[in-house]
């Protein structure tokens, strides 16, 4: 009986090339994600709850708030975390009137793999609660090196914005603050960009509000 070739040598070939390209595909850094403010990771989720007898309208507890495994982050972000940390509080307010919950969460970034302003981002900071929010992009880059950059990125933006929006008064150039920029958004918050008071090395890219 004549033995054949399962398959031709040009189908193998193909299928070889095919491999190799796919080993390649695997072992190619993954692509830099440009971020632009305003576009924070979620990084924590809310376990749902199975008790009938909860509120719909209270703010769930830390014991129903937990850190997102890097499978459950958007998908542009898995191959961009390195983990995500947590620290969550159930406090009062000061005039101990309501209680609030204060999240506290924190992602790790590889090296080099996120960029805001053409400027590395080493890591995402988010706090959170019913009464105020603080997001952060951390820059590895020096306040005199990260504040230019970062400056005309976000009055560019602003004026982008402006203009589509046919808003011919708003403001859009940062004002000098003690320790940096700042641009307002509104009666309660805005853009502050600052050197990281616990590394001279870093920039802290902030958008925050209080009530």
């Amino acid at each position: 009986m004549e033995c054949r070739p399962l398959l031709a040598p040009a189908a193998a070939s193909l299928l070889l090339m095919a491999g190799a390209h796919a080993r390649a595909e695997d072992d190619r850094a993954p692509h830099v994600l440009h971020v632009a403010g305003g576009d924070f990771p979620a990084l924590v989720m809310v376990v749902p709850d199975d008790h009938a007898s909860h509120a719909l309208d209270v703010a769930p507890g830390c014991e129903r708030i937990r850190a997102r495994r890097l499978d459950e982050l958007a998908p542009g972000w898995r191959q961009h975390v390195v983990r995500v940390e947590l620290d969550c509080d159930d406090a009062m307010a000061d005039d101990e009137s309501e209680a609030f919950t204060a999240v506290n969460a924190r992602a790790l970034l590889h090296p080099e793999r996120v960029r805001l302003a053409g400027q590395p981002v080493t890591e995402v900071r988010l706090m959170d609660s019913q009464r105020w929010g603080d997001h952060q992009y951390v820059l590895a880059t020096p306040y005199v090196t990260a504040a230019p950059a970062l400056r005309r990125f976000v009055e560019d933006t602003c004026r982008e914005q402006a203009i589509a929006r046919e808003a011919v008064d708003m403001a859009c150039t940062m004002l000098k603050a003690d320790d940096g920029l700042y641009l307002p958004a509104g009666d309660t918050g805005g853009i502050w960009i600052h050197a990281d008071p616990d590394d001279a090395t870093r920039t802290l890219y902030v958008e925050a509000w209080a009530d």
